[in-house]
């Protein structure tokens, strides 16, 4: 097989990076079950040059693949550094908690925009309730939550949480204007609705 395909097999996700959880996968699918996680992290650490956690495609290659045009002939590879580093590991853990957080913001987004844009009574339903529900301009995620429940939609209150957070960066949550959040649903729907 190419090194591409092994590079998709490892990014489970798809997101062109290879995180610690994706790299434990693989190695436990091909028989690297019983490895420690500290030699898991050792041997992604070897891959992972810019040492920011994650492998990308280009440092994948760069540790499989002989450079096209050398300064010397028979140039080696560095070797597996064996020392475990516990500040690698914490990067490589934190990035991979990053990118779970990431894939549950779209994947909310996407789940409460499917229902403000797709459903376009929803959209002045939930309008109209918000004006019910107060008499200011904004509504707090718990508001949200309860609006889009009386409609028929049951999302996790977290989600609507992530969701407010995505469209309306640096908003309190607990003043959410409305009628920004219903306009950013809509036009933020595009972005979201195609699967990365």
């Amino acid at each position: 097989p190419l090194v591409r395909d092994i590079f998709r097999r490892f990014d489970s996700d798809h997101d062109g990076t290879i995180t610690l959880g994706e790299f434990r996968k693989v190695l436990d699918k091909f028989g690297f079950a019983n490895l420690s996680k500290e030699t898991v992290v050792q041997i992604m650490r070897h891959f992972d040059t810019r040492e920011d956690g994650q492998i990308s495609y280009n440092e994948f290659c760069d540790v499989l693949l002989d450079e096209d045009y050398t300064q010397h002939m028979l140039k080696t590879k560095p070797p597996l550094v064996q020392d475990f580093d516990p500040a690698y590991a914490e990067r490589a853990q934190a990035r991979a908690e990053e990118r779970d957080e990431t894939e549950k913001v779209r994947k909310a987004a996407r789940a409460v925009g499917d229902v403000i844009y797709k459903q376009s009574q929803k959209f002045f339903r939930l309008f109209k309730e918000f004006s019910h529900i107060t008499h200011h301009q904004t509504v707090t995620c718990a508001q949200i939550h309860k609006a889009l429940l009386e409609n028929g939609n049951e999302f996790d209150p977290e989600d609507i949480r992530r969701t407010v957070m995505y469209v309306l960066p640096g908003v309190n949550p607990d003043k959410v204007p409305y009628v920004d959040f219903l306009k950013a649903m809509v036009t933020s729907f595009h972005d979201l609705s195609a699967t990365r």
